[in-house]
């Protein structure tokens, strides 16, 4: 599929704005437009967002029921109960069950943990776990990043004598409807009175973790720097928004990380080639992430919630090289499962199709959803991809969209034609048997196409500001590194220069993937240039000829080698100057 030209839309400015902060914070003028185009307008919260504090995390007793699970478990701990944590089997999920046995531990709780087997367990909190709880005397089960649609099975414990405490992030249901459990400790109760909304699942533990122990007369300083890495990490890789708390659990969690004690941590940050030094939000995001993600998408959860838990070198190494492996078979299974649907996404685009609709027999499971989200980058248009049992022609899917188009009430419109569906704009999953296939196909592109124009097939990119490439210096990425930790709802700035002077260019990677063009300009690097990668756009090398000139849209970024830094750019789109 040829390169596609991305459509820049100029992010709006606010001069006034943008000049109050900039002279109060003795700022760059672009850092100001930044701020005010993150609708921080206000000096005060331009300060408060620039420079994150742990005095900015609210008090975890404004949690819904905080109170009443502390004192709980408080009983539970008195009594020697026997305490299940329930997890999930995202990274998200294993954090948070890793951080919530580890607490208890530390307290001295009986405790067991367990994560759900995708295929085998299937999401979230069932029966059959109950029933085992029952068996092993348990009397208080705590979910985590989960439960809060489990109605039956909460009813279900309560029959059978054991209490639950439910701590998730998740959306409760739409008929306002709560399971009985003891405690439903969910910021997006419609009754909470938390400031934050936008937790993860391992963001609601460490806040109710540090409700419990300072509850219990312990240190608060000395939990937060002890979970702190945890909680980063299941924040980062849930793609929660990094803003208000998350902002500043990330922030200090990267710093924490940096110098974890934590075996298995530094084993995993070792295979994800993360080098000494402070670890970043990327280094999660395409690092640890998918090593811990790995596990549940081609094999066992446990080997993800057992690295983080280990206290034995030797065995975070056996689990750090495990991890690795699943990780590059995850690799390969997405590359094989992609290439796949992409196979049939160039049959269907022939026919105008608006949204995608991809399957094949025994695709992995917990790959589906990689594979959709990586046809709408490749495609810019909604992707539903479905893998089939071959035995029972049954069909379970994962679907992932573009701003333009919801595809979880697209979805919903077709509710009769499936088994079951959940989930939300931009992302949801589904059960469809097969002789319900065609019909849906055809169903989801009449939807689509009543609301996804021409013009919405074309990617869109947001640009901070045009400016001259001269103006690109270590001063200002400096400061721009101000708004780091950067992820989901705090992008890295992207800037457009035109008439860029291209003094060579050439191929890299193992696979001559990737571009790299070498841009001239007064003031780069003390010799007047600067190396520009394009990520596996190889294909551009021969259209580009000889253009002496291009527009470029980039990100900034240094490169640190054998102690020199060096400005570099990080390309996200271009095209030849007019």
């Amino acid at each position: 599929m040829p390169y596609t030209q991305k459509r820049r839309n100029s992010l709006p400015a606010d001069l006034p704005a943008e000049q109050i902060l900039t002279d109060a914070l003795e700022v760059h003028p672009i850092v100001a437009r930044m701020l005010v185009q993150r609708g921080i307008t206000d000096p005060a919260a331009a300060e408060r967002f620039l420079y994150p504090s742990l005095d900015h995390l609210h008090d975890p007793f404004l949690l819904p029921d905080a109170e009443i699970a502390c004192e709980r478990i408080k009983t539970a701990l008195n009594k020697k109960e026997k305490i299940f944590v329930h997890g999930d089997y995202d990274g998200d999920g294993v954090t948070s069950a890793a951080l919530w046995t580890r607490v208890l531990k530390s307290l001295g709780a009986d405790v067991e943990v367990f994560v759900p087997h995708r295929k085998r367990d299937g999401y979230d909190m069932r029966q059959a776990f109950i029933e085992r709880a029952k068996k092993e005397g348990v009397g208080l089960i705590i979910t985590t990043d989960c439960g809060i649609q489990r109605i039956d099975e909460v009813n279900a414990a309560r029959e059978m004598g054991i209490d639950v405490i439910i701590t998730d992030h998740h959306t409760p249901p739409t008929d306002g409807s709560l399971p009985r459990a003891i405690a439903v400790v969910n910021p997006h109760r419609h009754d909470s009175k938390y400031p934050f909304k936008d937790l993860a699942g391992v963001g609601v533990a460490f806040r109710l973790c540090e409700g419990l122990v300072t509850h219990l007369g312990h240190k608060r300083d000395a939990y937060r720097r002890a979970y702190l890495d945890l909680a980063c990490i299941g924040t980062v890789t849930d793609i929660m928004p990094l803003l208000d708390e998350n902002r500043a659990i990330v922030h200090f969690g990267l710093e924490q990380l940096s110098v974890t004690k934590k075996p298995g941590l530094r084993v995993l940050m070792r295979e994800a080639g993360i080098k000494n030094g402070l670890v970043t939000s990327r280094d999660i995001g395409f690092g640890i992430g998918p090593r811990l993600n790995a596990a549940s998408r081609v094999d066992e959860t446990q080997i993800a919630l057992d690295i983080l838990m280990t206290k034995d070198v030797e065995e975070a190494e056996e689990l750090g090289l495990k991890l690795s492996a699943l990780n590059v078979r995850r690799q390969e299974e997405t590359k094989r499962i992609y290439e796949d649907a992409m196979a049939q996404v160039a049959q269907q685009e022939s026919l105008d199709t608006r949204c995608f609709v991809v399957q094949g027999d025994s695709w992995t499971a917990g790959i589906v959803g990689l594979v959709a989200s990586r046809v709408v980058e490749r495609t810019n248009r909604p992707c539903i991809a479905i893998s089939i049992d071959p035995n029972t022609g049954h069909g379970r899917g994962s679907a992932r969209s573009v701003n333009a188009f919801n595809v979880y009430d697209a979805i919903d419109r077709c509710k009769d034609l499936l088994v079951e569906y959940g989930g939300h704009a931009h992302a949801a999953g589904l059960s469809i048997t097969g002789e319900r296939l065609t019909e849906f196909k055809l169903q989801m592109n009449e939807i689509a196409g009543e609301s996804i124009t021409e013009e919405d097939l074309v990617p869109t990119l947001d640009i901070t500001q045009e400016i001259d490439i001269n103006d690109v210096c270590l001063e200002l990425i400096q400061q721009l590194s101000l708004f780091a930790p950067f992820g989901s709802g705090n992008r890295e700035p992207l800037f457009m220069s035109r008439d860029v002077r291209i003094a060579d260019k050439f191929i890299l990677g193992k696979d001559k993937q990737h571009l790299k063009l070498r841009v001239k300009a007064d003031t780069l690097n003390g010799n007047g240039f600067a190396d520009a990668i394009f990520w596996n756009q190889a294909a551009l090398f021969t259209p580009l000829g000889e253009a002496e000139s291009l527009d470029l849209c980039y990100r900034m970024e240094v490169n640190e080698w054998n102690n020199t830094r060096r400005i570099q750019l990080m390309l996200a789109d271009l095209k030849p100057t007019d």
